[in-house]
Protein backbone atom coordinates (compact mmCIF):
# COMPACT_ATOMS: atom_id res chain seq x y z
CA UNK A 1 0.00 0.00 0.00
CA UNK A 2 1.25 3.40 -0.78
CA UNK A 3 0.30 6.28 1.15
CA UNK A 4 -0.54 9.39 -0.61
CA UNK A 5 0.16 12.80 0.51
CA UNK A 6 -2.99 14.29 2.16
CA UNK A 7 -1.90 17.71 2.04
CA UNK A 8 -2.96 19.07 5.71
CA UNK A 9 -2.42 23.10 5.30
CA UNK A 10 -5.88 24.50 4.65
CA UNK A 11 -5.00 27.55 3.99
CA UNK A 12 -3.46 26.58 0.65
CA UNK A 13 -6.56 25.95 -0.83
CA UNK A 14 -9.13 28.52 0.88
CA UNK A 15 -11.67 27.98 -2.13
CA UNK A 16 -12.14 24.52 -1.88
CA UNK A 17 -12.53 24.67 2.02
CA UNK A 18 -15.44 27.19 1.93
CA UNK A 19 -17.55 25.45 -0.60
CA UNK A 20 -17.85 22.63 2.05
CA UNK A 21 -18.50 25.30 4.54
CA UNK A 22 -21.43 26.99 2.50
CA UNK A 23 -22.76 23.64 1.61
CA UNK A 24 -23.28 23.02 4.72
CA UNK A 25 -24.54 26.25 5.84
CA UNK A 26 -26.74 26.15 2.72
CA UNK A 27 -27.81 22.91 3.98
CA UNK A 28 -28.58 24.41 7.58
CA UNK A 29 -30.36 27.38 6.34
CA UNK A 30 -32.66 25.29 3.76
CA UNK A 31 -33.41 22.78 7.18
CA UNK A 32 -34.15 25.89 9.55
CA UNK A 33 -36.13 27.86 6.85
CA UNK A 34 -38.56 24.26 6.11
CA UNK A 35 -38.70 23.84 9.53
CA UNK A 36 -39.76 27.23 10.21
CA UNK A 37 -42.60 27.27 7.58
CA UNK A 38 -43.88 24.38 8.76
CA UNK A 39 -44.33 25.70 12.04
CA UNK A 40 -45.75 29.01 11.12
CA UNK A 41 -48.38 27.16 8.75
CA UNK A 42 -48.84 25.07 11.75
CA UNK A 43 -49.37 28.04 14.12
CA UNK A 44 -51.41 29.90 11.34
CA UNK A 45 -53.60 26.27 10.88
CA UNK A 46 -54.07 26.26 14.89
CA UNK A 47 -55.09 29.84 15.33
CA UNK A 48 -57.66 29.42 12.56
CA UNK A 49 -58.83 26.52 14.09
CA UNK A 50 -59.27 28.03 18.01
CA UNK A 51 -60.99 31.11 16.21
CA UNK A 52 -63.59 28.51 14.34
CA UNK A 53 -63.72 26.88 17.82
CA UNK A 54 -64.54 30.07 19.80
CA UNK A 55 -67.11 30.86 17.21
CA UNK A 56 -68.71 27.28 17.85
CA UNK A 57 -68.56 28.02 21.50
CA UNK A 58 -70.34 30.47 21.31
CA UNK A 59 -72.98 30.01 19.47
CA UNK A 60 -73.34 26.50 21.78
CA UNK A 61 -73.84 28.90 24.67
CA UNK A 62 -76.13 30.73 22.88
CA UNK A 63 -78.30 27.95 22.63
CA UNK A 64 -77.65 26.27 25.95
CA UNK A 65 -79.25 30.34 26.83
CA UNK A 66 -82.23 30.30 24.25
CA UNK A 67 -82.32 26.14 25.74
CA UNK A 68 -82.55 27.29 29.56
CA UNK A 69 -84.75 30.13 28.47
CA UNK A 70 -86.83 28.07 26.86
CA UNK A 71 -87.50 24.76 30.06
CA UNK A 72 -87.41 27.82 32.30
CA UNK A 73 -90.80 29.02 30.07
CA UNK A 74 -92.19 25.66 29.82
CA UNK A 75 -91.70 25.12 33.77
CA UNK A 76 -93.66 28.23 34.32
CA UNK A 77 -96.13 27.23 32.19
CA UNK A 78 -96.25 23.82 33.35
CA UNK A 79 -96.92 24.97 37.04
CA UNK A 80 -99.51 27.47 36.08
CA UNK A 81 -101.75 24.52 34.31
CA UNK A 82 -101.33 22.45 37.64
CA UNK A 83 -102.16 25.03 39.59
CA UNK A 84 -104.68 25.90 37.69
CA UNK A 85 -106.36 22.68 36.67
CA UNK A 86 -105.61 20.62 40.07
CA UNK A 87 -108.92 20.74 41.49
CA UNK A 88 -110.35 19.46 37.83
CA UNK A 89 -107.53 16.44 38.07
CA UNK A 90 -108.40 15.88 41.80
CA UNK A 91 -112.48 15.34 40.38
CA UNK A 92 -111.41 13.26 37.82
CA UNK A 93 -109.33 11.21 39.72
CA UNK A 94 -111.75 10.82 42.53
CA UNK A 95 -114.47 9.51 39.93
CA UNK A 96 -111.67 6.99 38.50
CA UNK A 97 -111.31 5.87 41.69
CA UNK A 98 -114.62 5.41 43.01
CA UNK A 99 -115.49 3.83 39.41
CA UNK A 100 -113.00 0.87 40.05
CA UNK A 101 -113.92 0.18 43.33
CA UNK A 102 -114.43 -3.39 43.20
CA UNK A 103 -117.83 -4.41 45.01
CA UNK A 104 -116.77 -7.86 43.78
CA UNK A 105 -114.05 -8.51 46.20
CA UNK A 106 -116.13 -7.55 49.25
CA UNK A 107 -118.73 -9.34 48.49
CA UNK A 108 -117.11 -12.51 47.61
CA UNK A 109 -114.99 -12.18 51.26
CA UNK A 110 -118.30 -11.29 52.91
CA UNK A 111 -119.37 -14.35 51.59
CA UNK A 112 -116.26 -16.46 52.78
CA UNK A 113 -116.49 -15.40 56.03
CA UNK A 114 -120.49 -16.71 56.13
CA UNK A 115 -120.67 -19.50 58.31
CA UNK A 116 -122.84 -22.52 56.65
CA UNK A 117 -126.52 -22.39 58.57
CA UNK A 118 -126.00 -17.88 58.05
CA UNK A 119 -127.49 -15.57 55.38
CA UNK A 120 -127.34 -12.01 54.24
CA UNK A 121 -131.20 -10.60 54.46
CA UNK A 122 -130.31 -6.91 53.71
CA UNK A 123 -127.19 -4.88 53.20
CA UNK A 124 -126.70 -1.10 52.62
CA UNK A 125 -123.33 0.04 51.31
CA UNK A 126 -122.01 3.81 51.99
CA UNK A 127 -119.28 5.24 50.27
CA UNK A 128 -117.85 8.09 52.60
CA UNK A 129 -115.16 9.24 50.16
CA UNK A 130 -112.30 8.90 51.49
CA UNK A 131 -111.23 5.48 49.97
CA UNK A 132 -113.30 3.31 52.73
CA UNK A 133 -116.50 1.71 51.66
CA UNK A 134 -118.86 1.37 55.49
CA UNK A 135 -121.31 -1.67 54.86
CA UNK A 136 -124.12 -2.36 57.11
CA UNK A 137 -125.75 -5.55 56.85
CA UNK A 138 -128.13 -7.93 58.05
CA UNK A 139 -127.17 -11.21 59.23
CA UNK A 140 -129.50 -14.21 60.21
CA UNK A 141 -127.99 -17.01 62.29
CA UNK A 142 -128.70 -20.13 63.64
CA UNK A 143 -127.12 -19.18 67.30
CA UNK A 144 -124.82 -16.68 68.94
CA UNK A 145 -121.50 -18.84 67.96
CA UNK A 146 -122.12 -19.17 64.46
CA UNK A 147 -122.73 -14.62 64.77
CA UNK A 148 -119.03 -14.75 66.77
CA UNK A 149 -117.45 -16.99 64.54
CA UNK A 150 -118.78 -14.40 61.18
CA UNK A 151 -117.43 -11.33 62.92
CA UNK A 152 -113.83 -12.89 63.81
CA UNK A 153 -113.96 -14.04 60.00
CA UNK A 154 -114.60 -10.36 59.04
CA UNK A 155 -112.09 -9.08 61.29
CA UNK A 156 -109.40 -11.96 59.95
CA UNK A 157 -110.14 -11.11 56.57
CA UNK A 158 -108.95 -7.19 57.01
CA UNK A 159 -112.53 -5.70 57.74
CA UNK A 160 -112.30 -2.41 60.24
CA UNK A 161 -114.27 -1.48 63.00
CA UNK A 162 -116.86 -4.34 63.10
CA UNK A 163 -119.62 -3.46 65.18
CA UNK A 164 -122.67 -5.41 66.39
CA UNK A 165 -125.45 -2.98 66.43
CA UNK A 166 -128.46 -4.53 67.31
CA UNK A 167 -130.03 -8.39 67.51
CA UNK A 168 -132.94 -9.95 67.90
CA UNK A 169 -134.42 -13.69 67.75
CA UNK A 170 -136.73 -14.61 64.98
CA UNK A 171 -138.61 -17.63 64.58
CA UNK A 172 -135.78 -19.49 66.43
CA UNK A 173 -132.90 -17.46 64.73
CA UNK A 174 -130.41 -14.31 65.54
CA UNK A 175 -130.92 -11.73 63.21
CA UNK A 176 -128.56 -9.14 64.02
CA UNK A 177 -127.43 -5.71 62.28
CA UNK A 178 -123.56 -5.87 61.63
CA UNK A 179 -121.39 -2.76 60.18
CA UNK A 180 -118.29 -2.72 58.78
CA UNK A 181 -115.64 -0.41 56.93
CA UNK A 182 -113.22 -1.90 54.05
CA UNK A 183 -110.33 0.09 53.07
CA UNK A 184 -110.48 0.39 49.12
CA UNK A 185 -106.82 -1.30 47.67
CA UNK A 186 -104.55 1.39 46.08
Amino acid sequence: MSAKNVAVNLASRPLRNRRFFTAILAALAAAFMLIALGSGLTILGSRRRESESRADLSRVRQAAAAAQKERDGLAADAAELARTLQPTVDAVNGVLLRKSFSLVDVFSRLEDALPAGSYVAGMSPVEPGDGRLNLSFRVVSPNLTDLLALIQKLGGLGFKNISVKNEATVDGRLVSEISFSHERPL
